[in-house]
């Protein structure tokens, strides 16, 4: 059974075509879950950001909402053995059928990676990697709707996304807030940025962040933002 093992709880994944990686590890720590009450996940996968998020505000409620049938199972599986089972519902269906009868004042999403890409041809792979630019629209449209007049929308996506995603919010009335630029080393710049959108225009706020040192072990920033979740010490040992 593959298992990923964080300080206050376990991740099984076996059936989840996507693994816990890094973007789940940045956009769970990046997340400030302490103002809200009530939050959606998009594409939950594993759980793993609901489960994230948890640990920082055990008040919350969550709806995770996961397409995949096997993954919206383990997803289950991984909330009822964590403390937190009473404050999360898991929907195993498509977010675009997904309709709630109430409004949400934090969702977050770790969304298909690949923009119109070669598809692998394995449903459950191509559901999790890959979107086309007409269910990116729908996506994005949705969440706006569903998102709260104070809420807060998180996102992570690949650089080469930036400029189109922030086209579709701002033509559904989504402001940048925040913009955390991703390096994974000081070399390889603008990999990934991790976004938040509210419904205010607002000044941006904008960072940089580098996940590895060139010699290849974890930056003490990384070290430091993922320190409560990891099960492991990730500081190099001398």
């Amino acid at each position: 059974m593959s298992e990923f093992r964080f300080q206050q709880f376990t991740i099984v994944q076996s059936k989840n075509p996507l693994k816990v990686g890094t973007d789940s590890m940045l956009l769970g720590s990046f997340i400030d879950p302490t103002p809200s009450e009530i939050a959606l996940d998009i594409g939950a996968g594993t759980g793993v950001l609901t489960l994230m998020v948890l640990q920082k505000n055990p008040n919350l409620i969550v709806d995770a909402v996961e397409i995949h049938e096997d993954a919206a199972a383990e997803c289950a599986f991984n909330v009822e053995q964590s403390p937190w089972q009473d404050r999360v519902k898991v929907h195993a269906l498509n977010y675009l059928e997904f309709n709630p009868n109430k409004q949400y004042d934090l969702i977050f999403s770790n969304p298909p990676f690949y923009l119109d890409g070669l598809k692998s041809g394995i449903e459950s792979i191509d559901q999790a990697k890959h979107i086309s630019h007409e269910m990116y629209e729908h996506f994005i449209r949705k969440t706006a709707r569903l998102l709260r007049e104070d809420g807060r929308f998180y996102v992570i996506v690949p650089w080469t996304q930036l400029a189109y995603l922030l086209n579709l919010a701002k033509d559904n009335k989504l402001y940048l807030q925040e913009k955390i630029t991703i390096h994974a080393t000081e070399e390889k710049l603008n990999t990934r940025v991790i976004l938040m959108f509210t419904k205010r225009n607002e000044p941006i706020i904008q960072s940089e962040f580098t996940i590895r040192l060139t010699s290849g072990g974890y930056t003490p920033e990384y070290i430091s933002l993922t320190k409560q979740y990891h099960a492991t010490d990730l500081t190099p040992k001398h």
